[in-house]
């Protein structure tokens, strides 16, 4: 018994001390890990937004290829696609306009379009609404045979055969989308050509500034079609 009072009393507890530096080591600990599990938090949250955005591109591209795989008759590139009216074709620009295998005109850009009234013929079928500028959009309109010209304006106001964005805008998960097509170097007003250059990129602001992500592909045609500069899109 003497001798476990003994050991008690020779015990030394822990000093007040001691439990202060501790405890700052445990701080420092916690708050190193801490800024390393952020920072690492910070890098996978940016990995993961780049590879979103390049399957966004990826389904992007391979729509594009789809849609303009049987071009015929001429291809159009306009330099603006906000405003076609009497506008001849460029080298290069955001929007491209080409005849489908159904014999419609065909309009592909992101520049979005207001709410604009469609025709069947001469009559009235219903309103599409407003498209937002940074998705991908496509109009149909029908082409007069002996002009060449289809009407893209009737009335002062926006008309067309058919509107539809491509995607949802949720597709983008708050991103912008943007697309540069070019002819082949080389190729002049005129020409035959299989293809088309697609610079699509990927913005996260509507300001087109901080780039997510980009890619550029050849869209080939199933058959030469003629890179035209001939003014098509007109208005009542």
């Amino acid at each position: 018994m003497r001798k476990l009072r003994k050991l008690i009393c020779e015990k030394k507890g822990t000093t007040m001390a001691e439990m202060l530096v501790t405890l700052l080591l445990i701080t420092i600990m916690t708050g190193m890990a801490a800024s390393s599990l952020a920072a690492a938090s910070r890098i996978f949250i940016r990995v993961q937004k780049t590879q979103y955005a390049q399957s966004i591109l990826d389904t992007v591209m391979t729509e594009l290829r789809t849609i303009t795989k049987n071009a015929g008759s001429y291809v159009k590139i306009y330099e603006n696609g906000k405003n076609i009216v009497d506008a001849t074709g460029n080298s290069s620009g955001n929007a491209i306009e080409f005849i489908n295998e159904e014999g419609y005109v065909v309009l592909l850009s992101t520049d979005g379009a207001k709410a604009t009234t469609l025709y069947l013929g001469e009559n009235q079928i219903g309103t599409a609404g407003a498209v937002p500028e940074g998705q991908l959009l496509t109009r149909y309109y029908t082409r007069n045979s002996s002009t060449q010209t289809y009407l893209y304006q009737r009335e002062n106001a926006p008309a067309a055969r058919a509107v539809a964005a491509v995607y949802g805008k949720g597709f983008y998960m708050g991103n912008y989308l943007k697309i540069e097509y070019s002819f082949p170097d080389g190729t002049a007003a005129g020409d035959r050509t299989e293809r088309i250059i697609a610079n699509v990129a990927l913005y996260s602001d509507a300001a087109y500034r901080n780039l997510v992500a980009q890619d550029s592909e050849s869209l080939e045609f199933r058959h030469p079609v003629t890179c035209s500069t001939a003014v098509t899109a007109v208005t009542e």
